[in-house]
């Protein structure tokens, strides 16, 4: 029995799980109810075999068996007996007896986090809290707090969650996920630094808190030095500071250039603030020192969808998702095209069990114009990770692209989509999102309340400022008013699409259709893309110039063969050449919402 019990613990260390499974399931039927084999015994033997379980991913069996060990504990009491195994560390040899282990708590406390981990992976979150909250905080490992604030923290308990991060840090400073997450939750750099050591930690058990010697004082002092300058860069994000944290970040990158993490982070940075370009250059640096790093790279596909570059005339599958790399359809007809195209398969082919490769993957379909398929792989995405940003942004983007027979009831919830990431993180594209779709409803009062919002957490964006001119431009009163805020997001940022945009359309609705023109011909030598093109399709059209306005249409079908309102309007030129009226309605609604611009600009 013994050497079944031992060869058992070596093959679940080497994670050969299917071989355990078998070996487990002889140990267990060897030492069943009606043997000689004490109840201790039996308890270890099952949670071996509840080890393996887990290991193949059978959480429920798994589950039961930690249960039934669970219970033959409690009947052991103070039984003595030999161990070699303790949960929370699957099968590593224990020093100490399991009765004296049962006697202490400590391996209730690792059996009860194996069961948390079980709910967790089931996505039963409240029994995964009972199990976590019922271990006395003297037998918190690590990683069993990391759990536990990881669950309060997606629950909304933020203060719990703070607690619990802090418990972490104090047992390993280095724990980066909790450094991150207790800036987020609005710890101050102080606070977080009087959390750290003066002097290079060892990671510390929960019966030995202070752990450890440092190493030599130099090294200690320089070590502790580039820690506590990573809390103040991600202190400066979380209050958007953006400036601030970019250089301390930067600050970082010249200690550590070759860091794929503050690539990506400083990419974060540039995003949230509306800065694709710069964000784009820290992504690309990102996938040149690692190809293969999946984080971030969602975000990373969505800024390139933002461009509107041309896309591939091959028809990507249906949404299957169970669709592998190599499916997703020939090469785009554009560099940002086939950069897209080519994540995709990288992602899905390395990640698939990450969110981020299936919004990878949705933006693709996005790009194609295809929602509804677009809309699978994001939903696909949010059941790996329900509270995944980029997949909230994506799924938002979606329904902002409703038809127009469903544009009230779509974006009502496409606003409800935007609110639950705004409660994640402060970032632009989500006060986009908002105001778009409170303008779709309409509700101009929350509307222009989101546009203020965005202004006062980024009081530098010129982007953010134009959405406040977004909203003034729907109430006929306040044209000038859009005007002259769209005026000076110009004087902010002269190449800010959506200044220009909003510039031009209200040029364009009080008739002064030349000056929309030059205003939207100014910035395309800055920017060719399709949507400005589309733009200036419209307005020509408006001014009555057909042939321009067939021009432009044209050329934003050529860049981009998937852009609606660019087919619609050549529909509308048809008609108008064969000496139809159109349709004013479909004009004044392509000439708002319709101008086929990037995701969120």
């Amino acid at each position: 029995m013994d050497a079944m019990r031992e060869n058992l613990a070596y093959l679940i260390d080497q994670r050969l799980y299917e071989s355990a499974e078998i070996l487990g399931s002889f140990l267990i039927s060897a030492a069943g109810p009606g043997s000689e084999v004490s109840a201790i015994s039996r308890a270890e033997n099952l949670v071996l075999y509840a080890d393996a379980l887990f290991g193949r991913q059978e959480y429920r069996r798994a589950l039961n068996l930690y249960r039934q060990a669970q219970q033959l504990c409690k009947v052991a009491g103070h039984a003595g007996g030999s161990t070699r195994t303790v949960p929370g560390s699957p099968a590593t040899v224990a020093s100490a007896g399991l009765g004296n282990a049962i006697q202490s708590g400590s391996y209730s406390a690792g059996v009860r986090l194996r069961v948390a981990e079980c709910y967790v992976a089931l996505k039963e979150v409240k029994p995964a809290l009972t199990e976590l909250e019922a271990v006395p905080h003297r037998l918190r490992s690590l990683r069993l707090n990391l759990l536990l604030a990881r669950l309060y923290h997606s629950s909304s308990y933020d203060r719990a969650a703070l607690a619990a991060y802090k418990e972490c840090l104090r047992q390993c400073p280095f724990a980066m996920e909790a450094l991150a997450a207790v800036a987020q939750l609005g710890l101050s750099a102080k606070e977080t630094c009087a959390l750290l050591p003066q002097q290079e930690p060892l990671p510390s058990t929960p019966s030995s808190r202070g752990g450890g010697k440092a190493a030599g004082a130099g090294e200690v002092h320089e070590s502790c030095r580039w820690l506590q300058k990573y809390v103040e860069a991600q202190a400066h994000r979380t209050a958007n500071e953006n400036a601030a944290s970019l250089d301390e970040y930067q600050q970082l990158v010249s200690r550590f250039p070759n860091n794929v993490h503050l690539q990506l982070h400083m990419g974060q940075v540039e995003a949230s603030q509306g800065r694709n370009e710069e964000a784009m250059i820290h992504y690309q640096k990102a996938r040149t020192l690692d190809p293969f790093n999946i984080s971030c790279m969602d975000d990373y596909a969505l800024l390139l969808l933002s461009r509107r570059s041309p896309s591939s005339s091959s028809a990507l599958p249906a949404p299957n998702l169970q669709v592998e790399a190599g499916h997703l359809g020939g090469a785009g007809g554009g560099a940002g095209g086939v950069e897209l195209k080519r994540l995709a398969a990288e992602m899905l082919g390395v990640g698939a069990g990450r969110a981020e490769a299936w919004v990878v993957a949705a933006a693709l379909w996005m790009s194609k114009g295809e929602r509804g398929s677009a809309m699978a792989y994001v939903e696909k995405a949010l059941q790996l990770d329900d509270h995944h940003f980029p997949a909230l942004l994506a799924k938002g983007a979606i329904l902002l692209h409703a038809d127009r027979s469903e544009t009230a009831a779509v974006a009502a919830a496409a606003a409800a989509i935007f609110r639950r990431a705004y409660t994640q993180k402060q970032d632009l594209r989500v006060f986009q999102g908002l105001v778009r779709a409170y303008l779709r409803i309409p509700k101009l009062k929350e509307a222009i309340a989101a546009a203020r919002e965005a202004v006062k957490a980024f009081p530098n964006s010129a982007s953010a400022l134009s959405l406040l001119g977004e909203v003034y431009l729907q109430h006929g009163d306040s044209r000038d008013k859009a005007r002259k805020v769209f005026e000076a997001a110009l004087r902010m940022d002269s190449r800010c699409g959506a200044a220009v945009t909003g510039l031009a359309d209200a040029h364009s609705m009080d008739g002064r259709h030349a000056a929309a023109v030059d205003v939207l011909e100014r910035h395309l030598a800055v920017d060719a893309s399709d949507w400005i093109h589309v733009k200036l399709g419209f307005v020509h059209m408006a001014a009555n110039r057909l042939p321009d306005a067939l021009h432009h249409l044209q050329t934003a079908l050529s860049i981009n063969p998937s852009n609606e309102n660019a087919k619609r309007g050549l529909n509308r030129i048809d008609k108008l050449l064969k000496g139809g009226d159109g349709d004013e309605e479909e004009e004044e609604a392509s000439l708002q919402y319709g101008t086929g611009g990037p995701l969120f600009e």
